[in-house]
């Protein structure tokens, strides 16, 4: 199984997305669904059932308060990659340290800087100006995002529906 770590985002607010994004739409290629949204914090990648069964009891040692993050527009990974950022938040960078001190084996294998994101469509280059004209002409309101637990997802690349399943939460106080 293709496991990761992450941040659940609640229905509310993916509909807010969804409905924002119907505006900037000119085709059906490449858009995430909508129940897929998420921050991704550790991609673990493949694993055993005995791994999935570490990995759950040592997000149970994980303490955190709940804290509230905010979106702060939509962007581009390299032309190709449209995403929803995220305000510059003390407490979210202080989460991916703990998930990556809780989880060294998969923490190592990083190699970009962790940038807080949901992926809201893919491989859209050649859409790249159309996408950033109507994202200035259709004005995204940002929103928060109350973050109350660490959630552990399974992928899964042959799902009609959604491909990102929660197997696992760790609520925060």
């Amino acid at each position: 199984m293709r496991l990761f770590l992450g941040l659940e985002i609640s229905e509310g607010i993916k509909k807010q997305i969804e409905s924002y994004l119907v505006s900037i739409k000119s085709s059906d290629k490449g858009w995430e669904n909508p129940l897929d949204y998420h921050l991704t914090l550790l991609f673990i990648g493949e694993c055993e059932e005995s791994e999935r069964d570490s990995i759950i009891e040592r997000m149970d040692n994980i303490q955190f308060e709940k804290f509230a993050l905010k979106t702060n527009g939509f962007h581009f990974f390299n032309r190709r990659v449209l995403y929803l950022g995220f305000e510059d938040s003390s407490k979210l960078m202080v989460l991916k340290k703990t998930v990556n001190l809780f989880f060294p084996e998969w923490a190592q294998y990083e190699s970009k800087t962790f940038v807080p994101h949901i992926t809201v469509k893919r491989w859209q280059r050649y859409e790249f100006n159309d996408l950033s004209q109507r994202l200035e002409d259709y004005n995204f309101k940002d929103v928060e995002i109350l973050v109350t637990n660490l959630s552990l997802f399974k992928s899964e690349k042959d799902q009609s529906q959604n491909k990102y399943h929660i197997i696992y939460k760790r609520e925060f106080i």
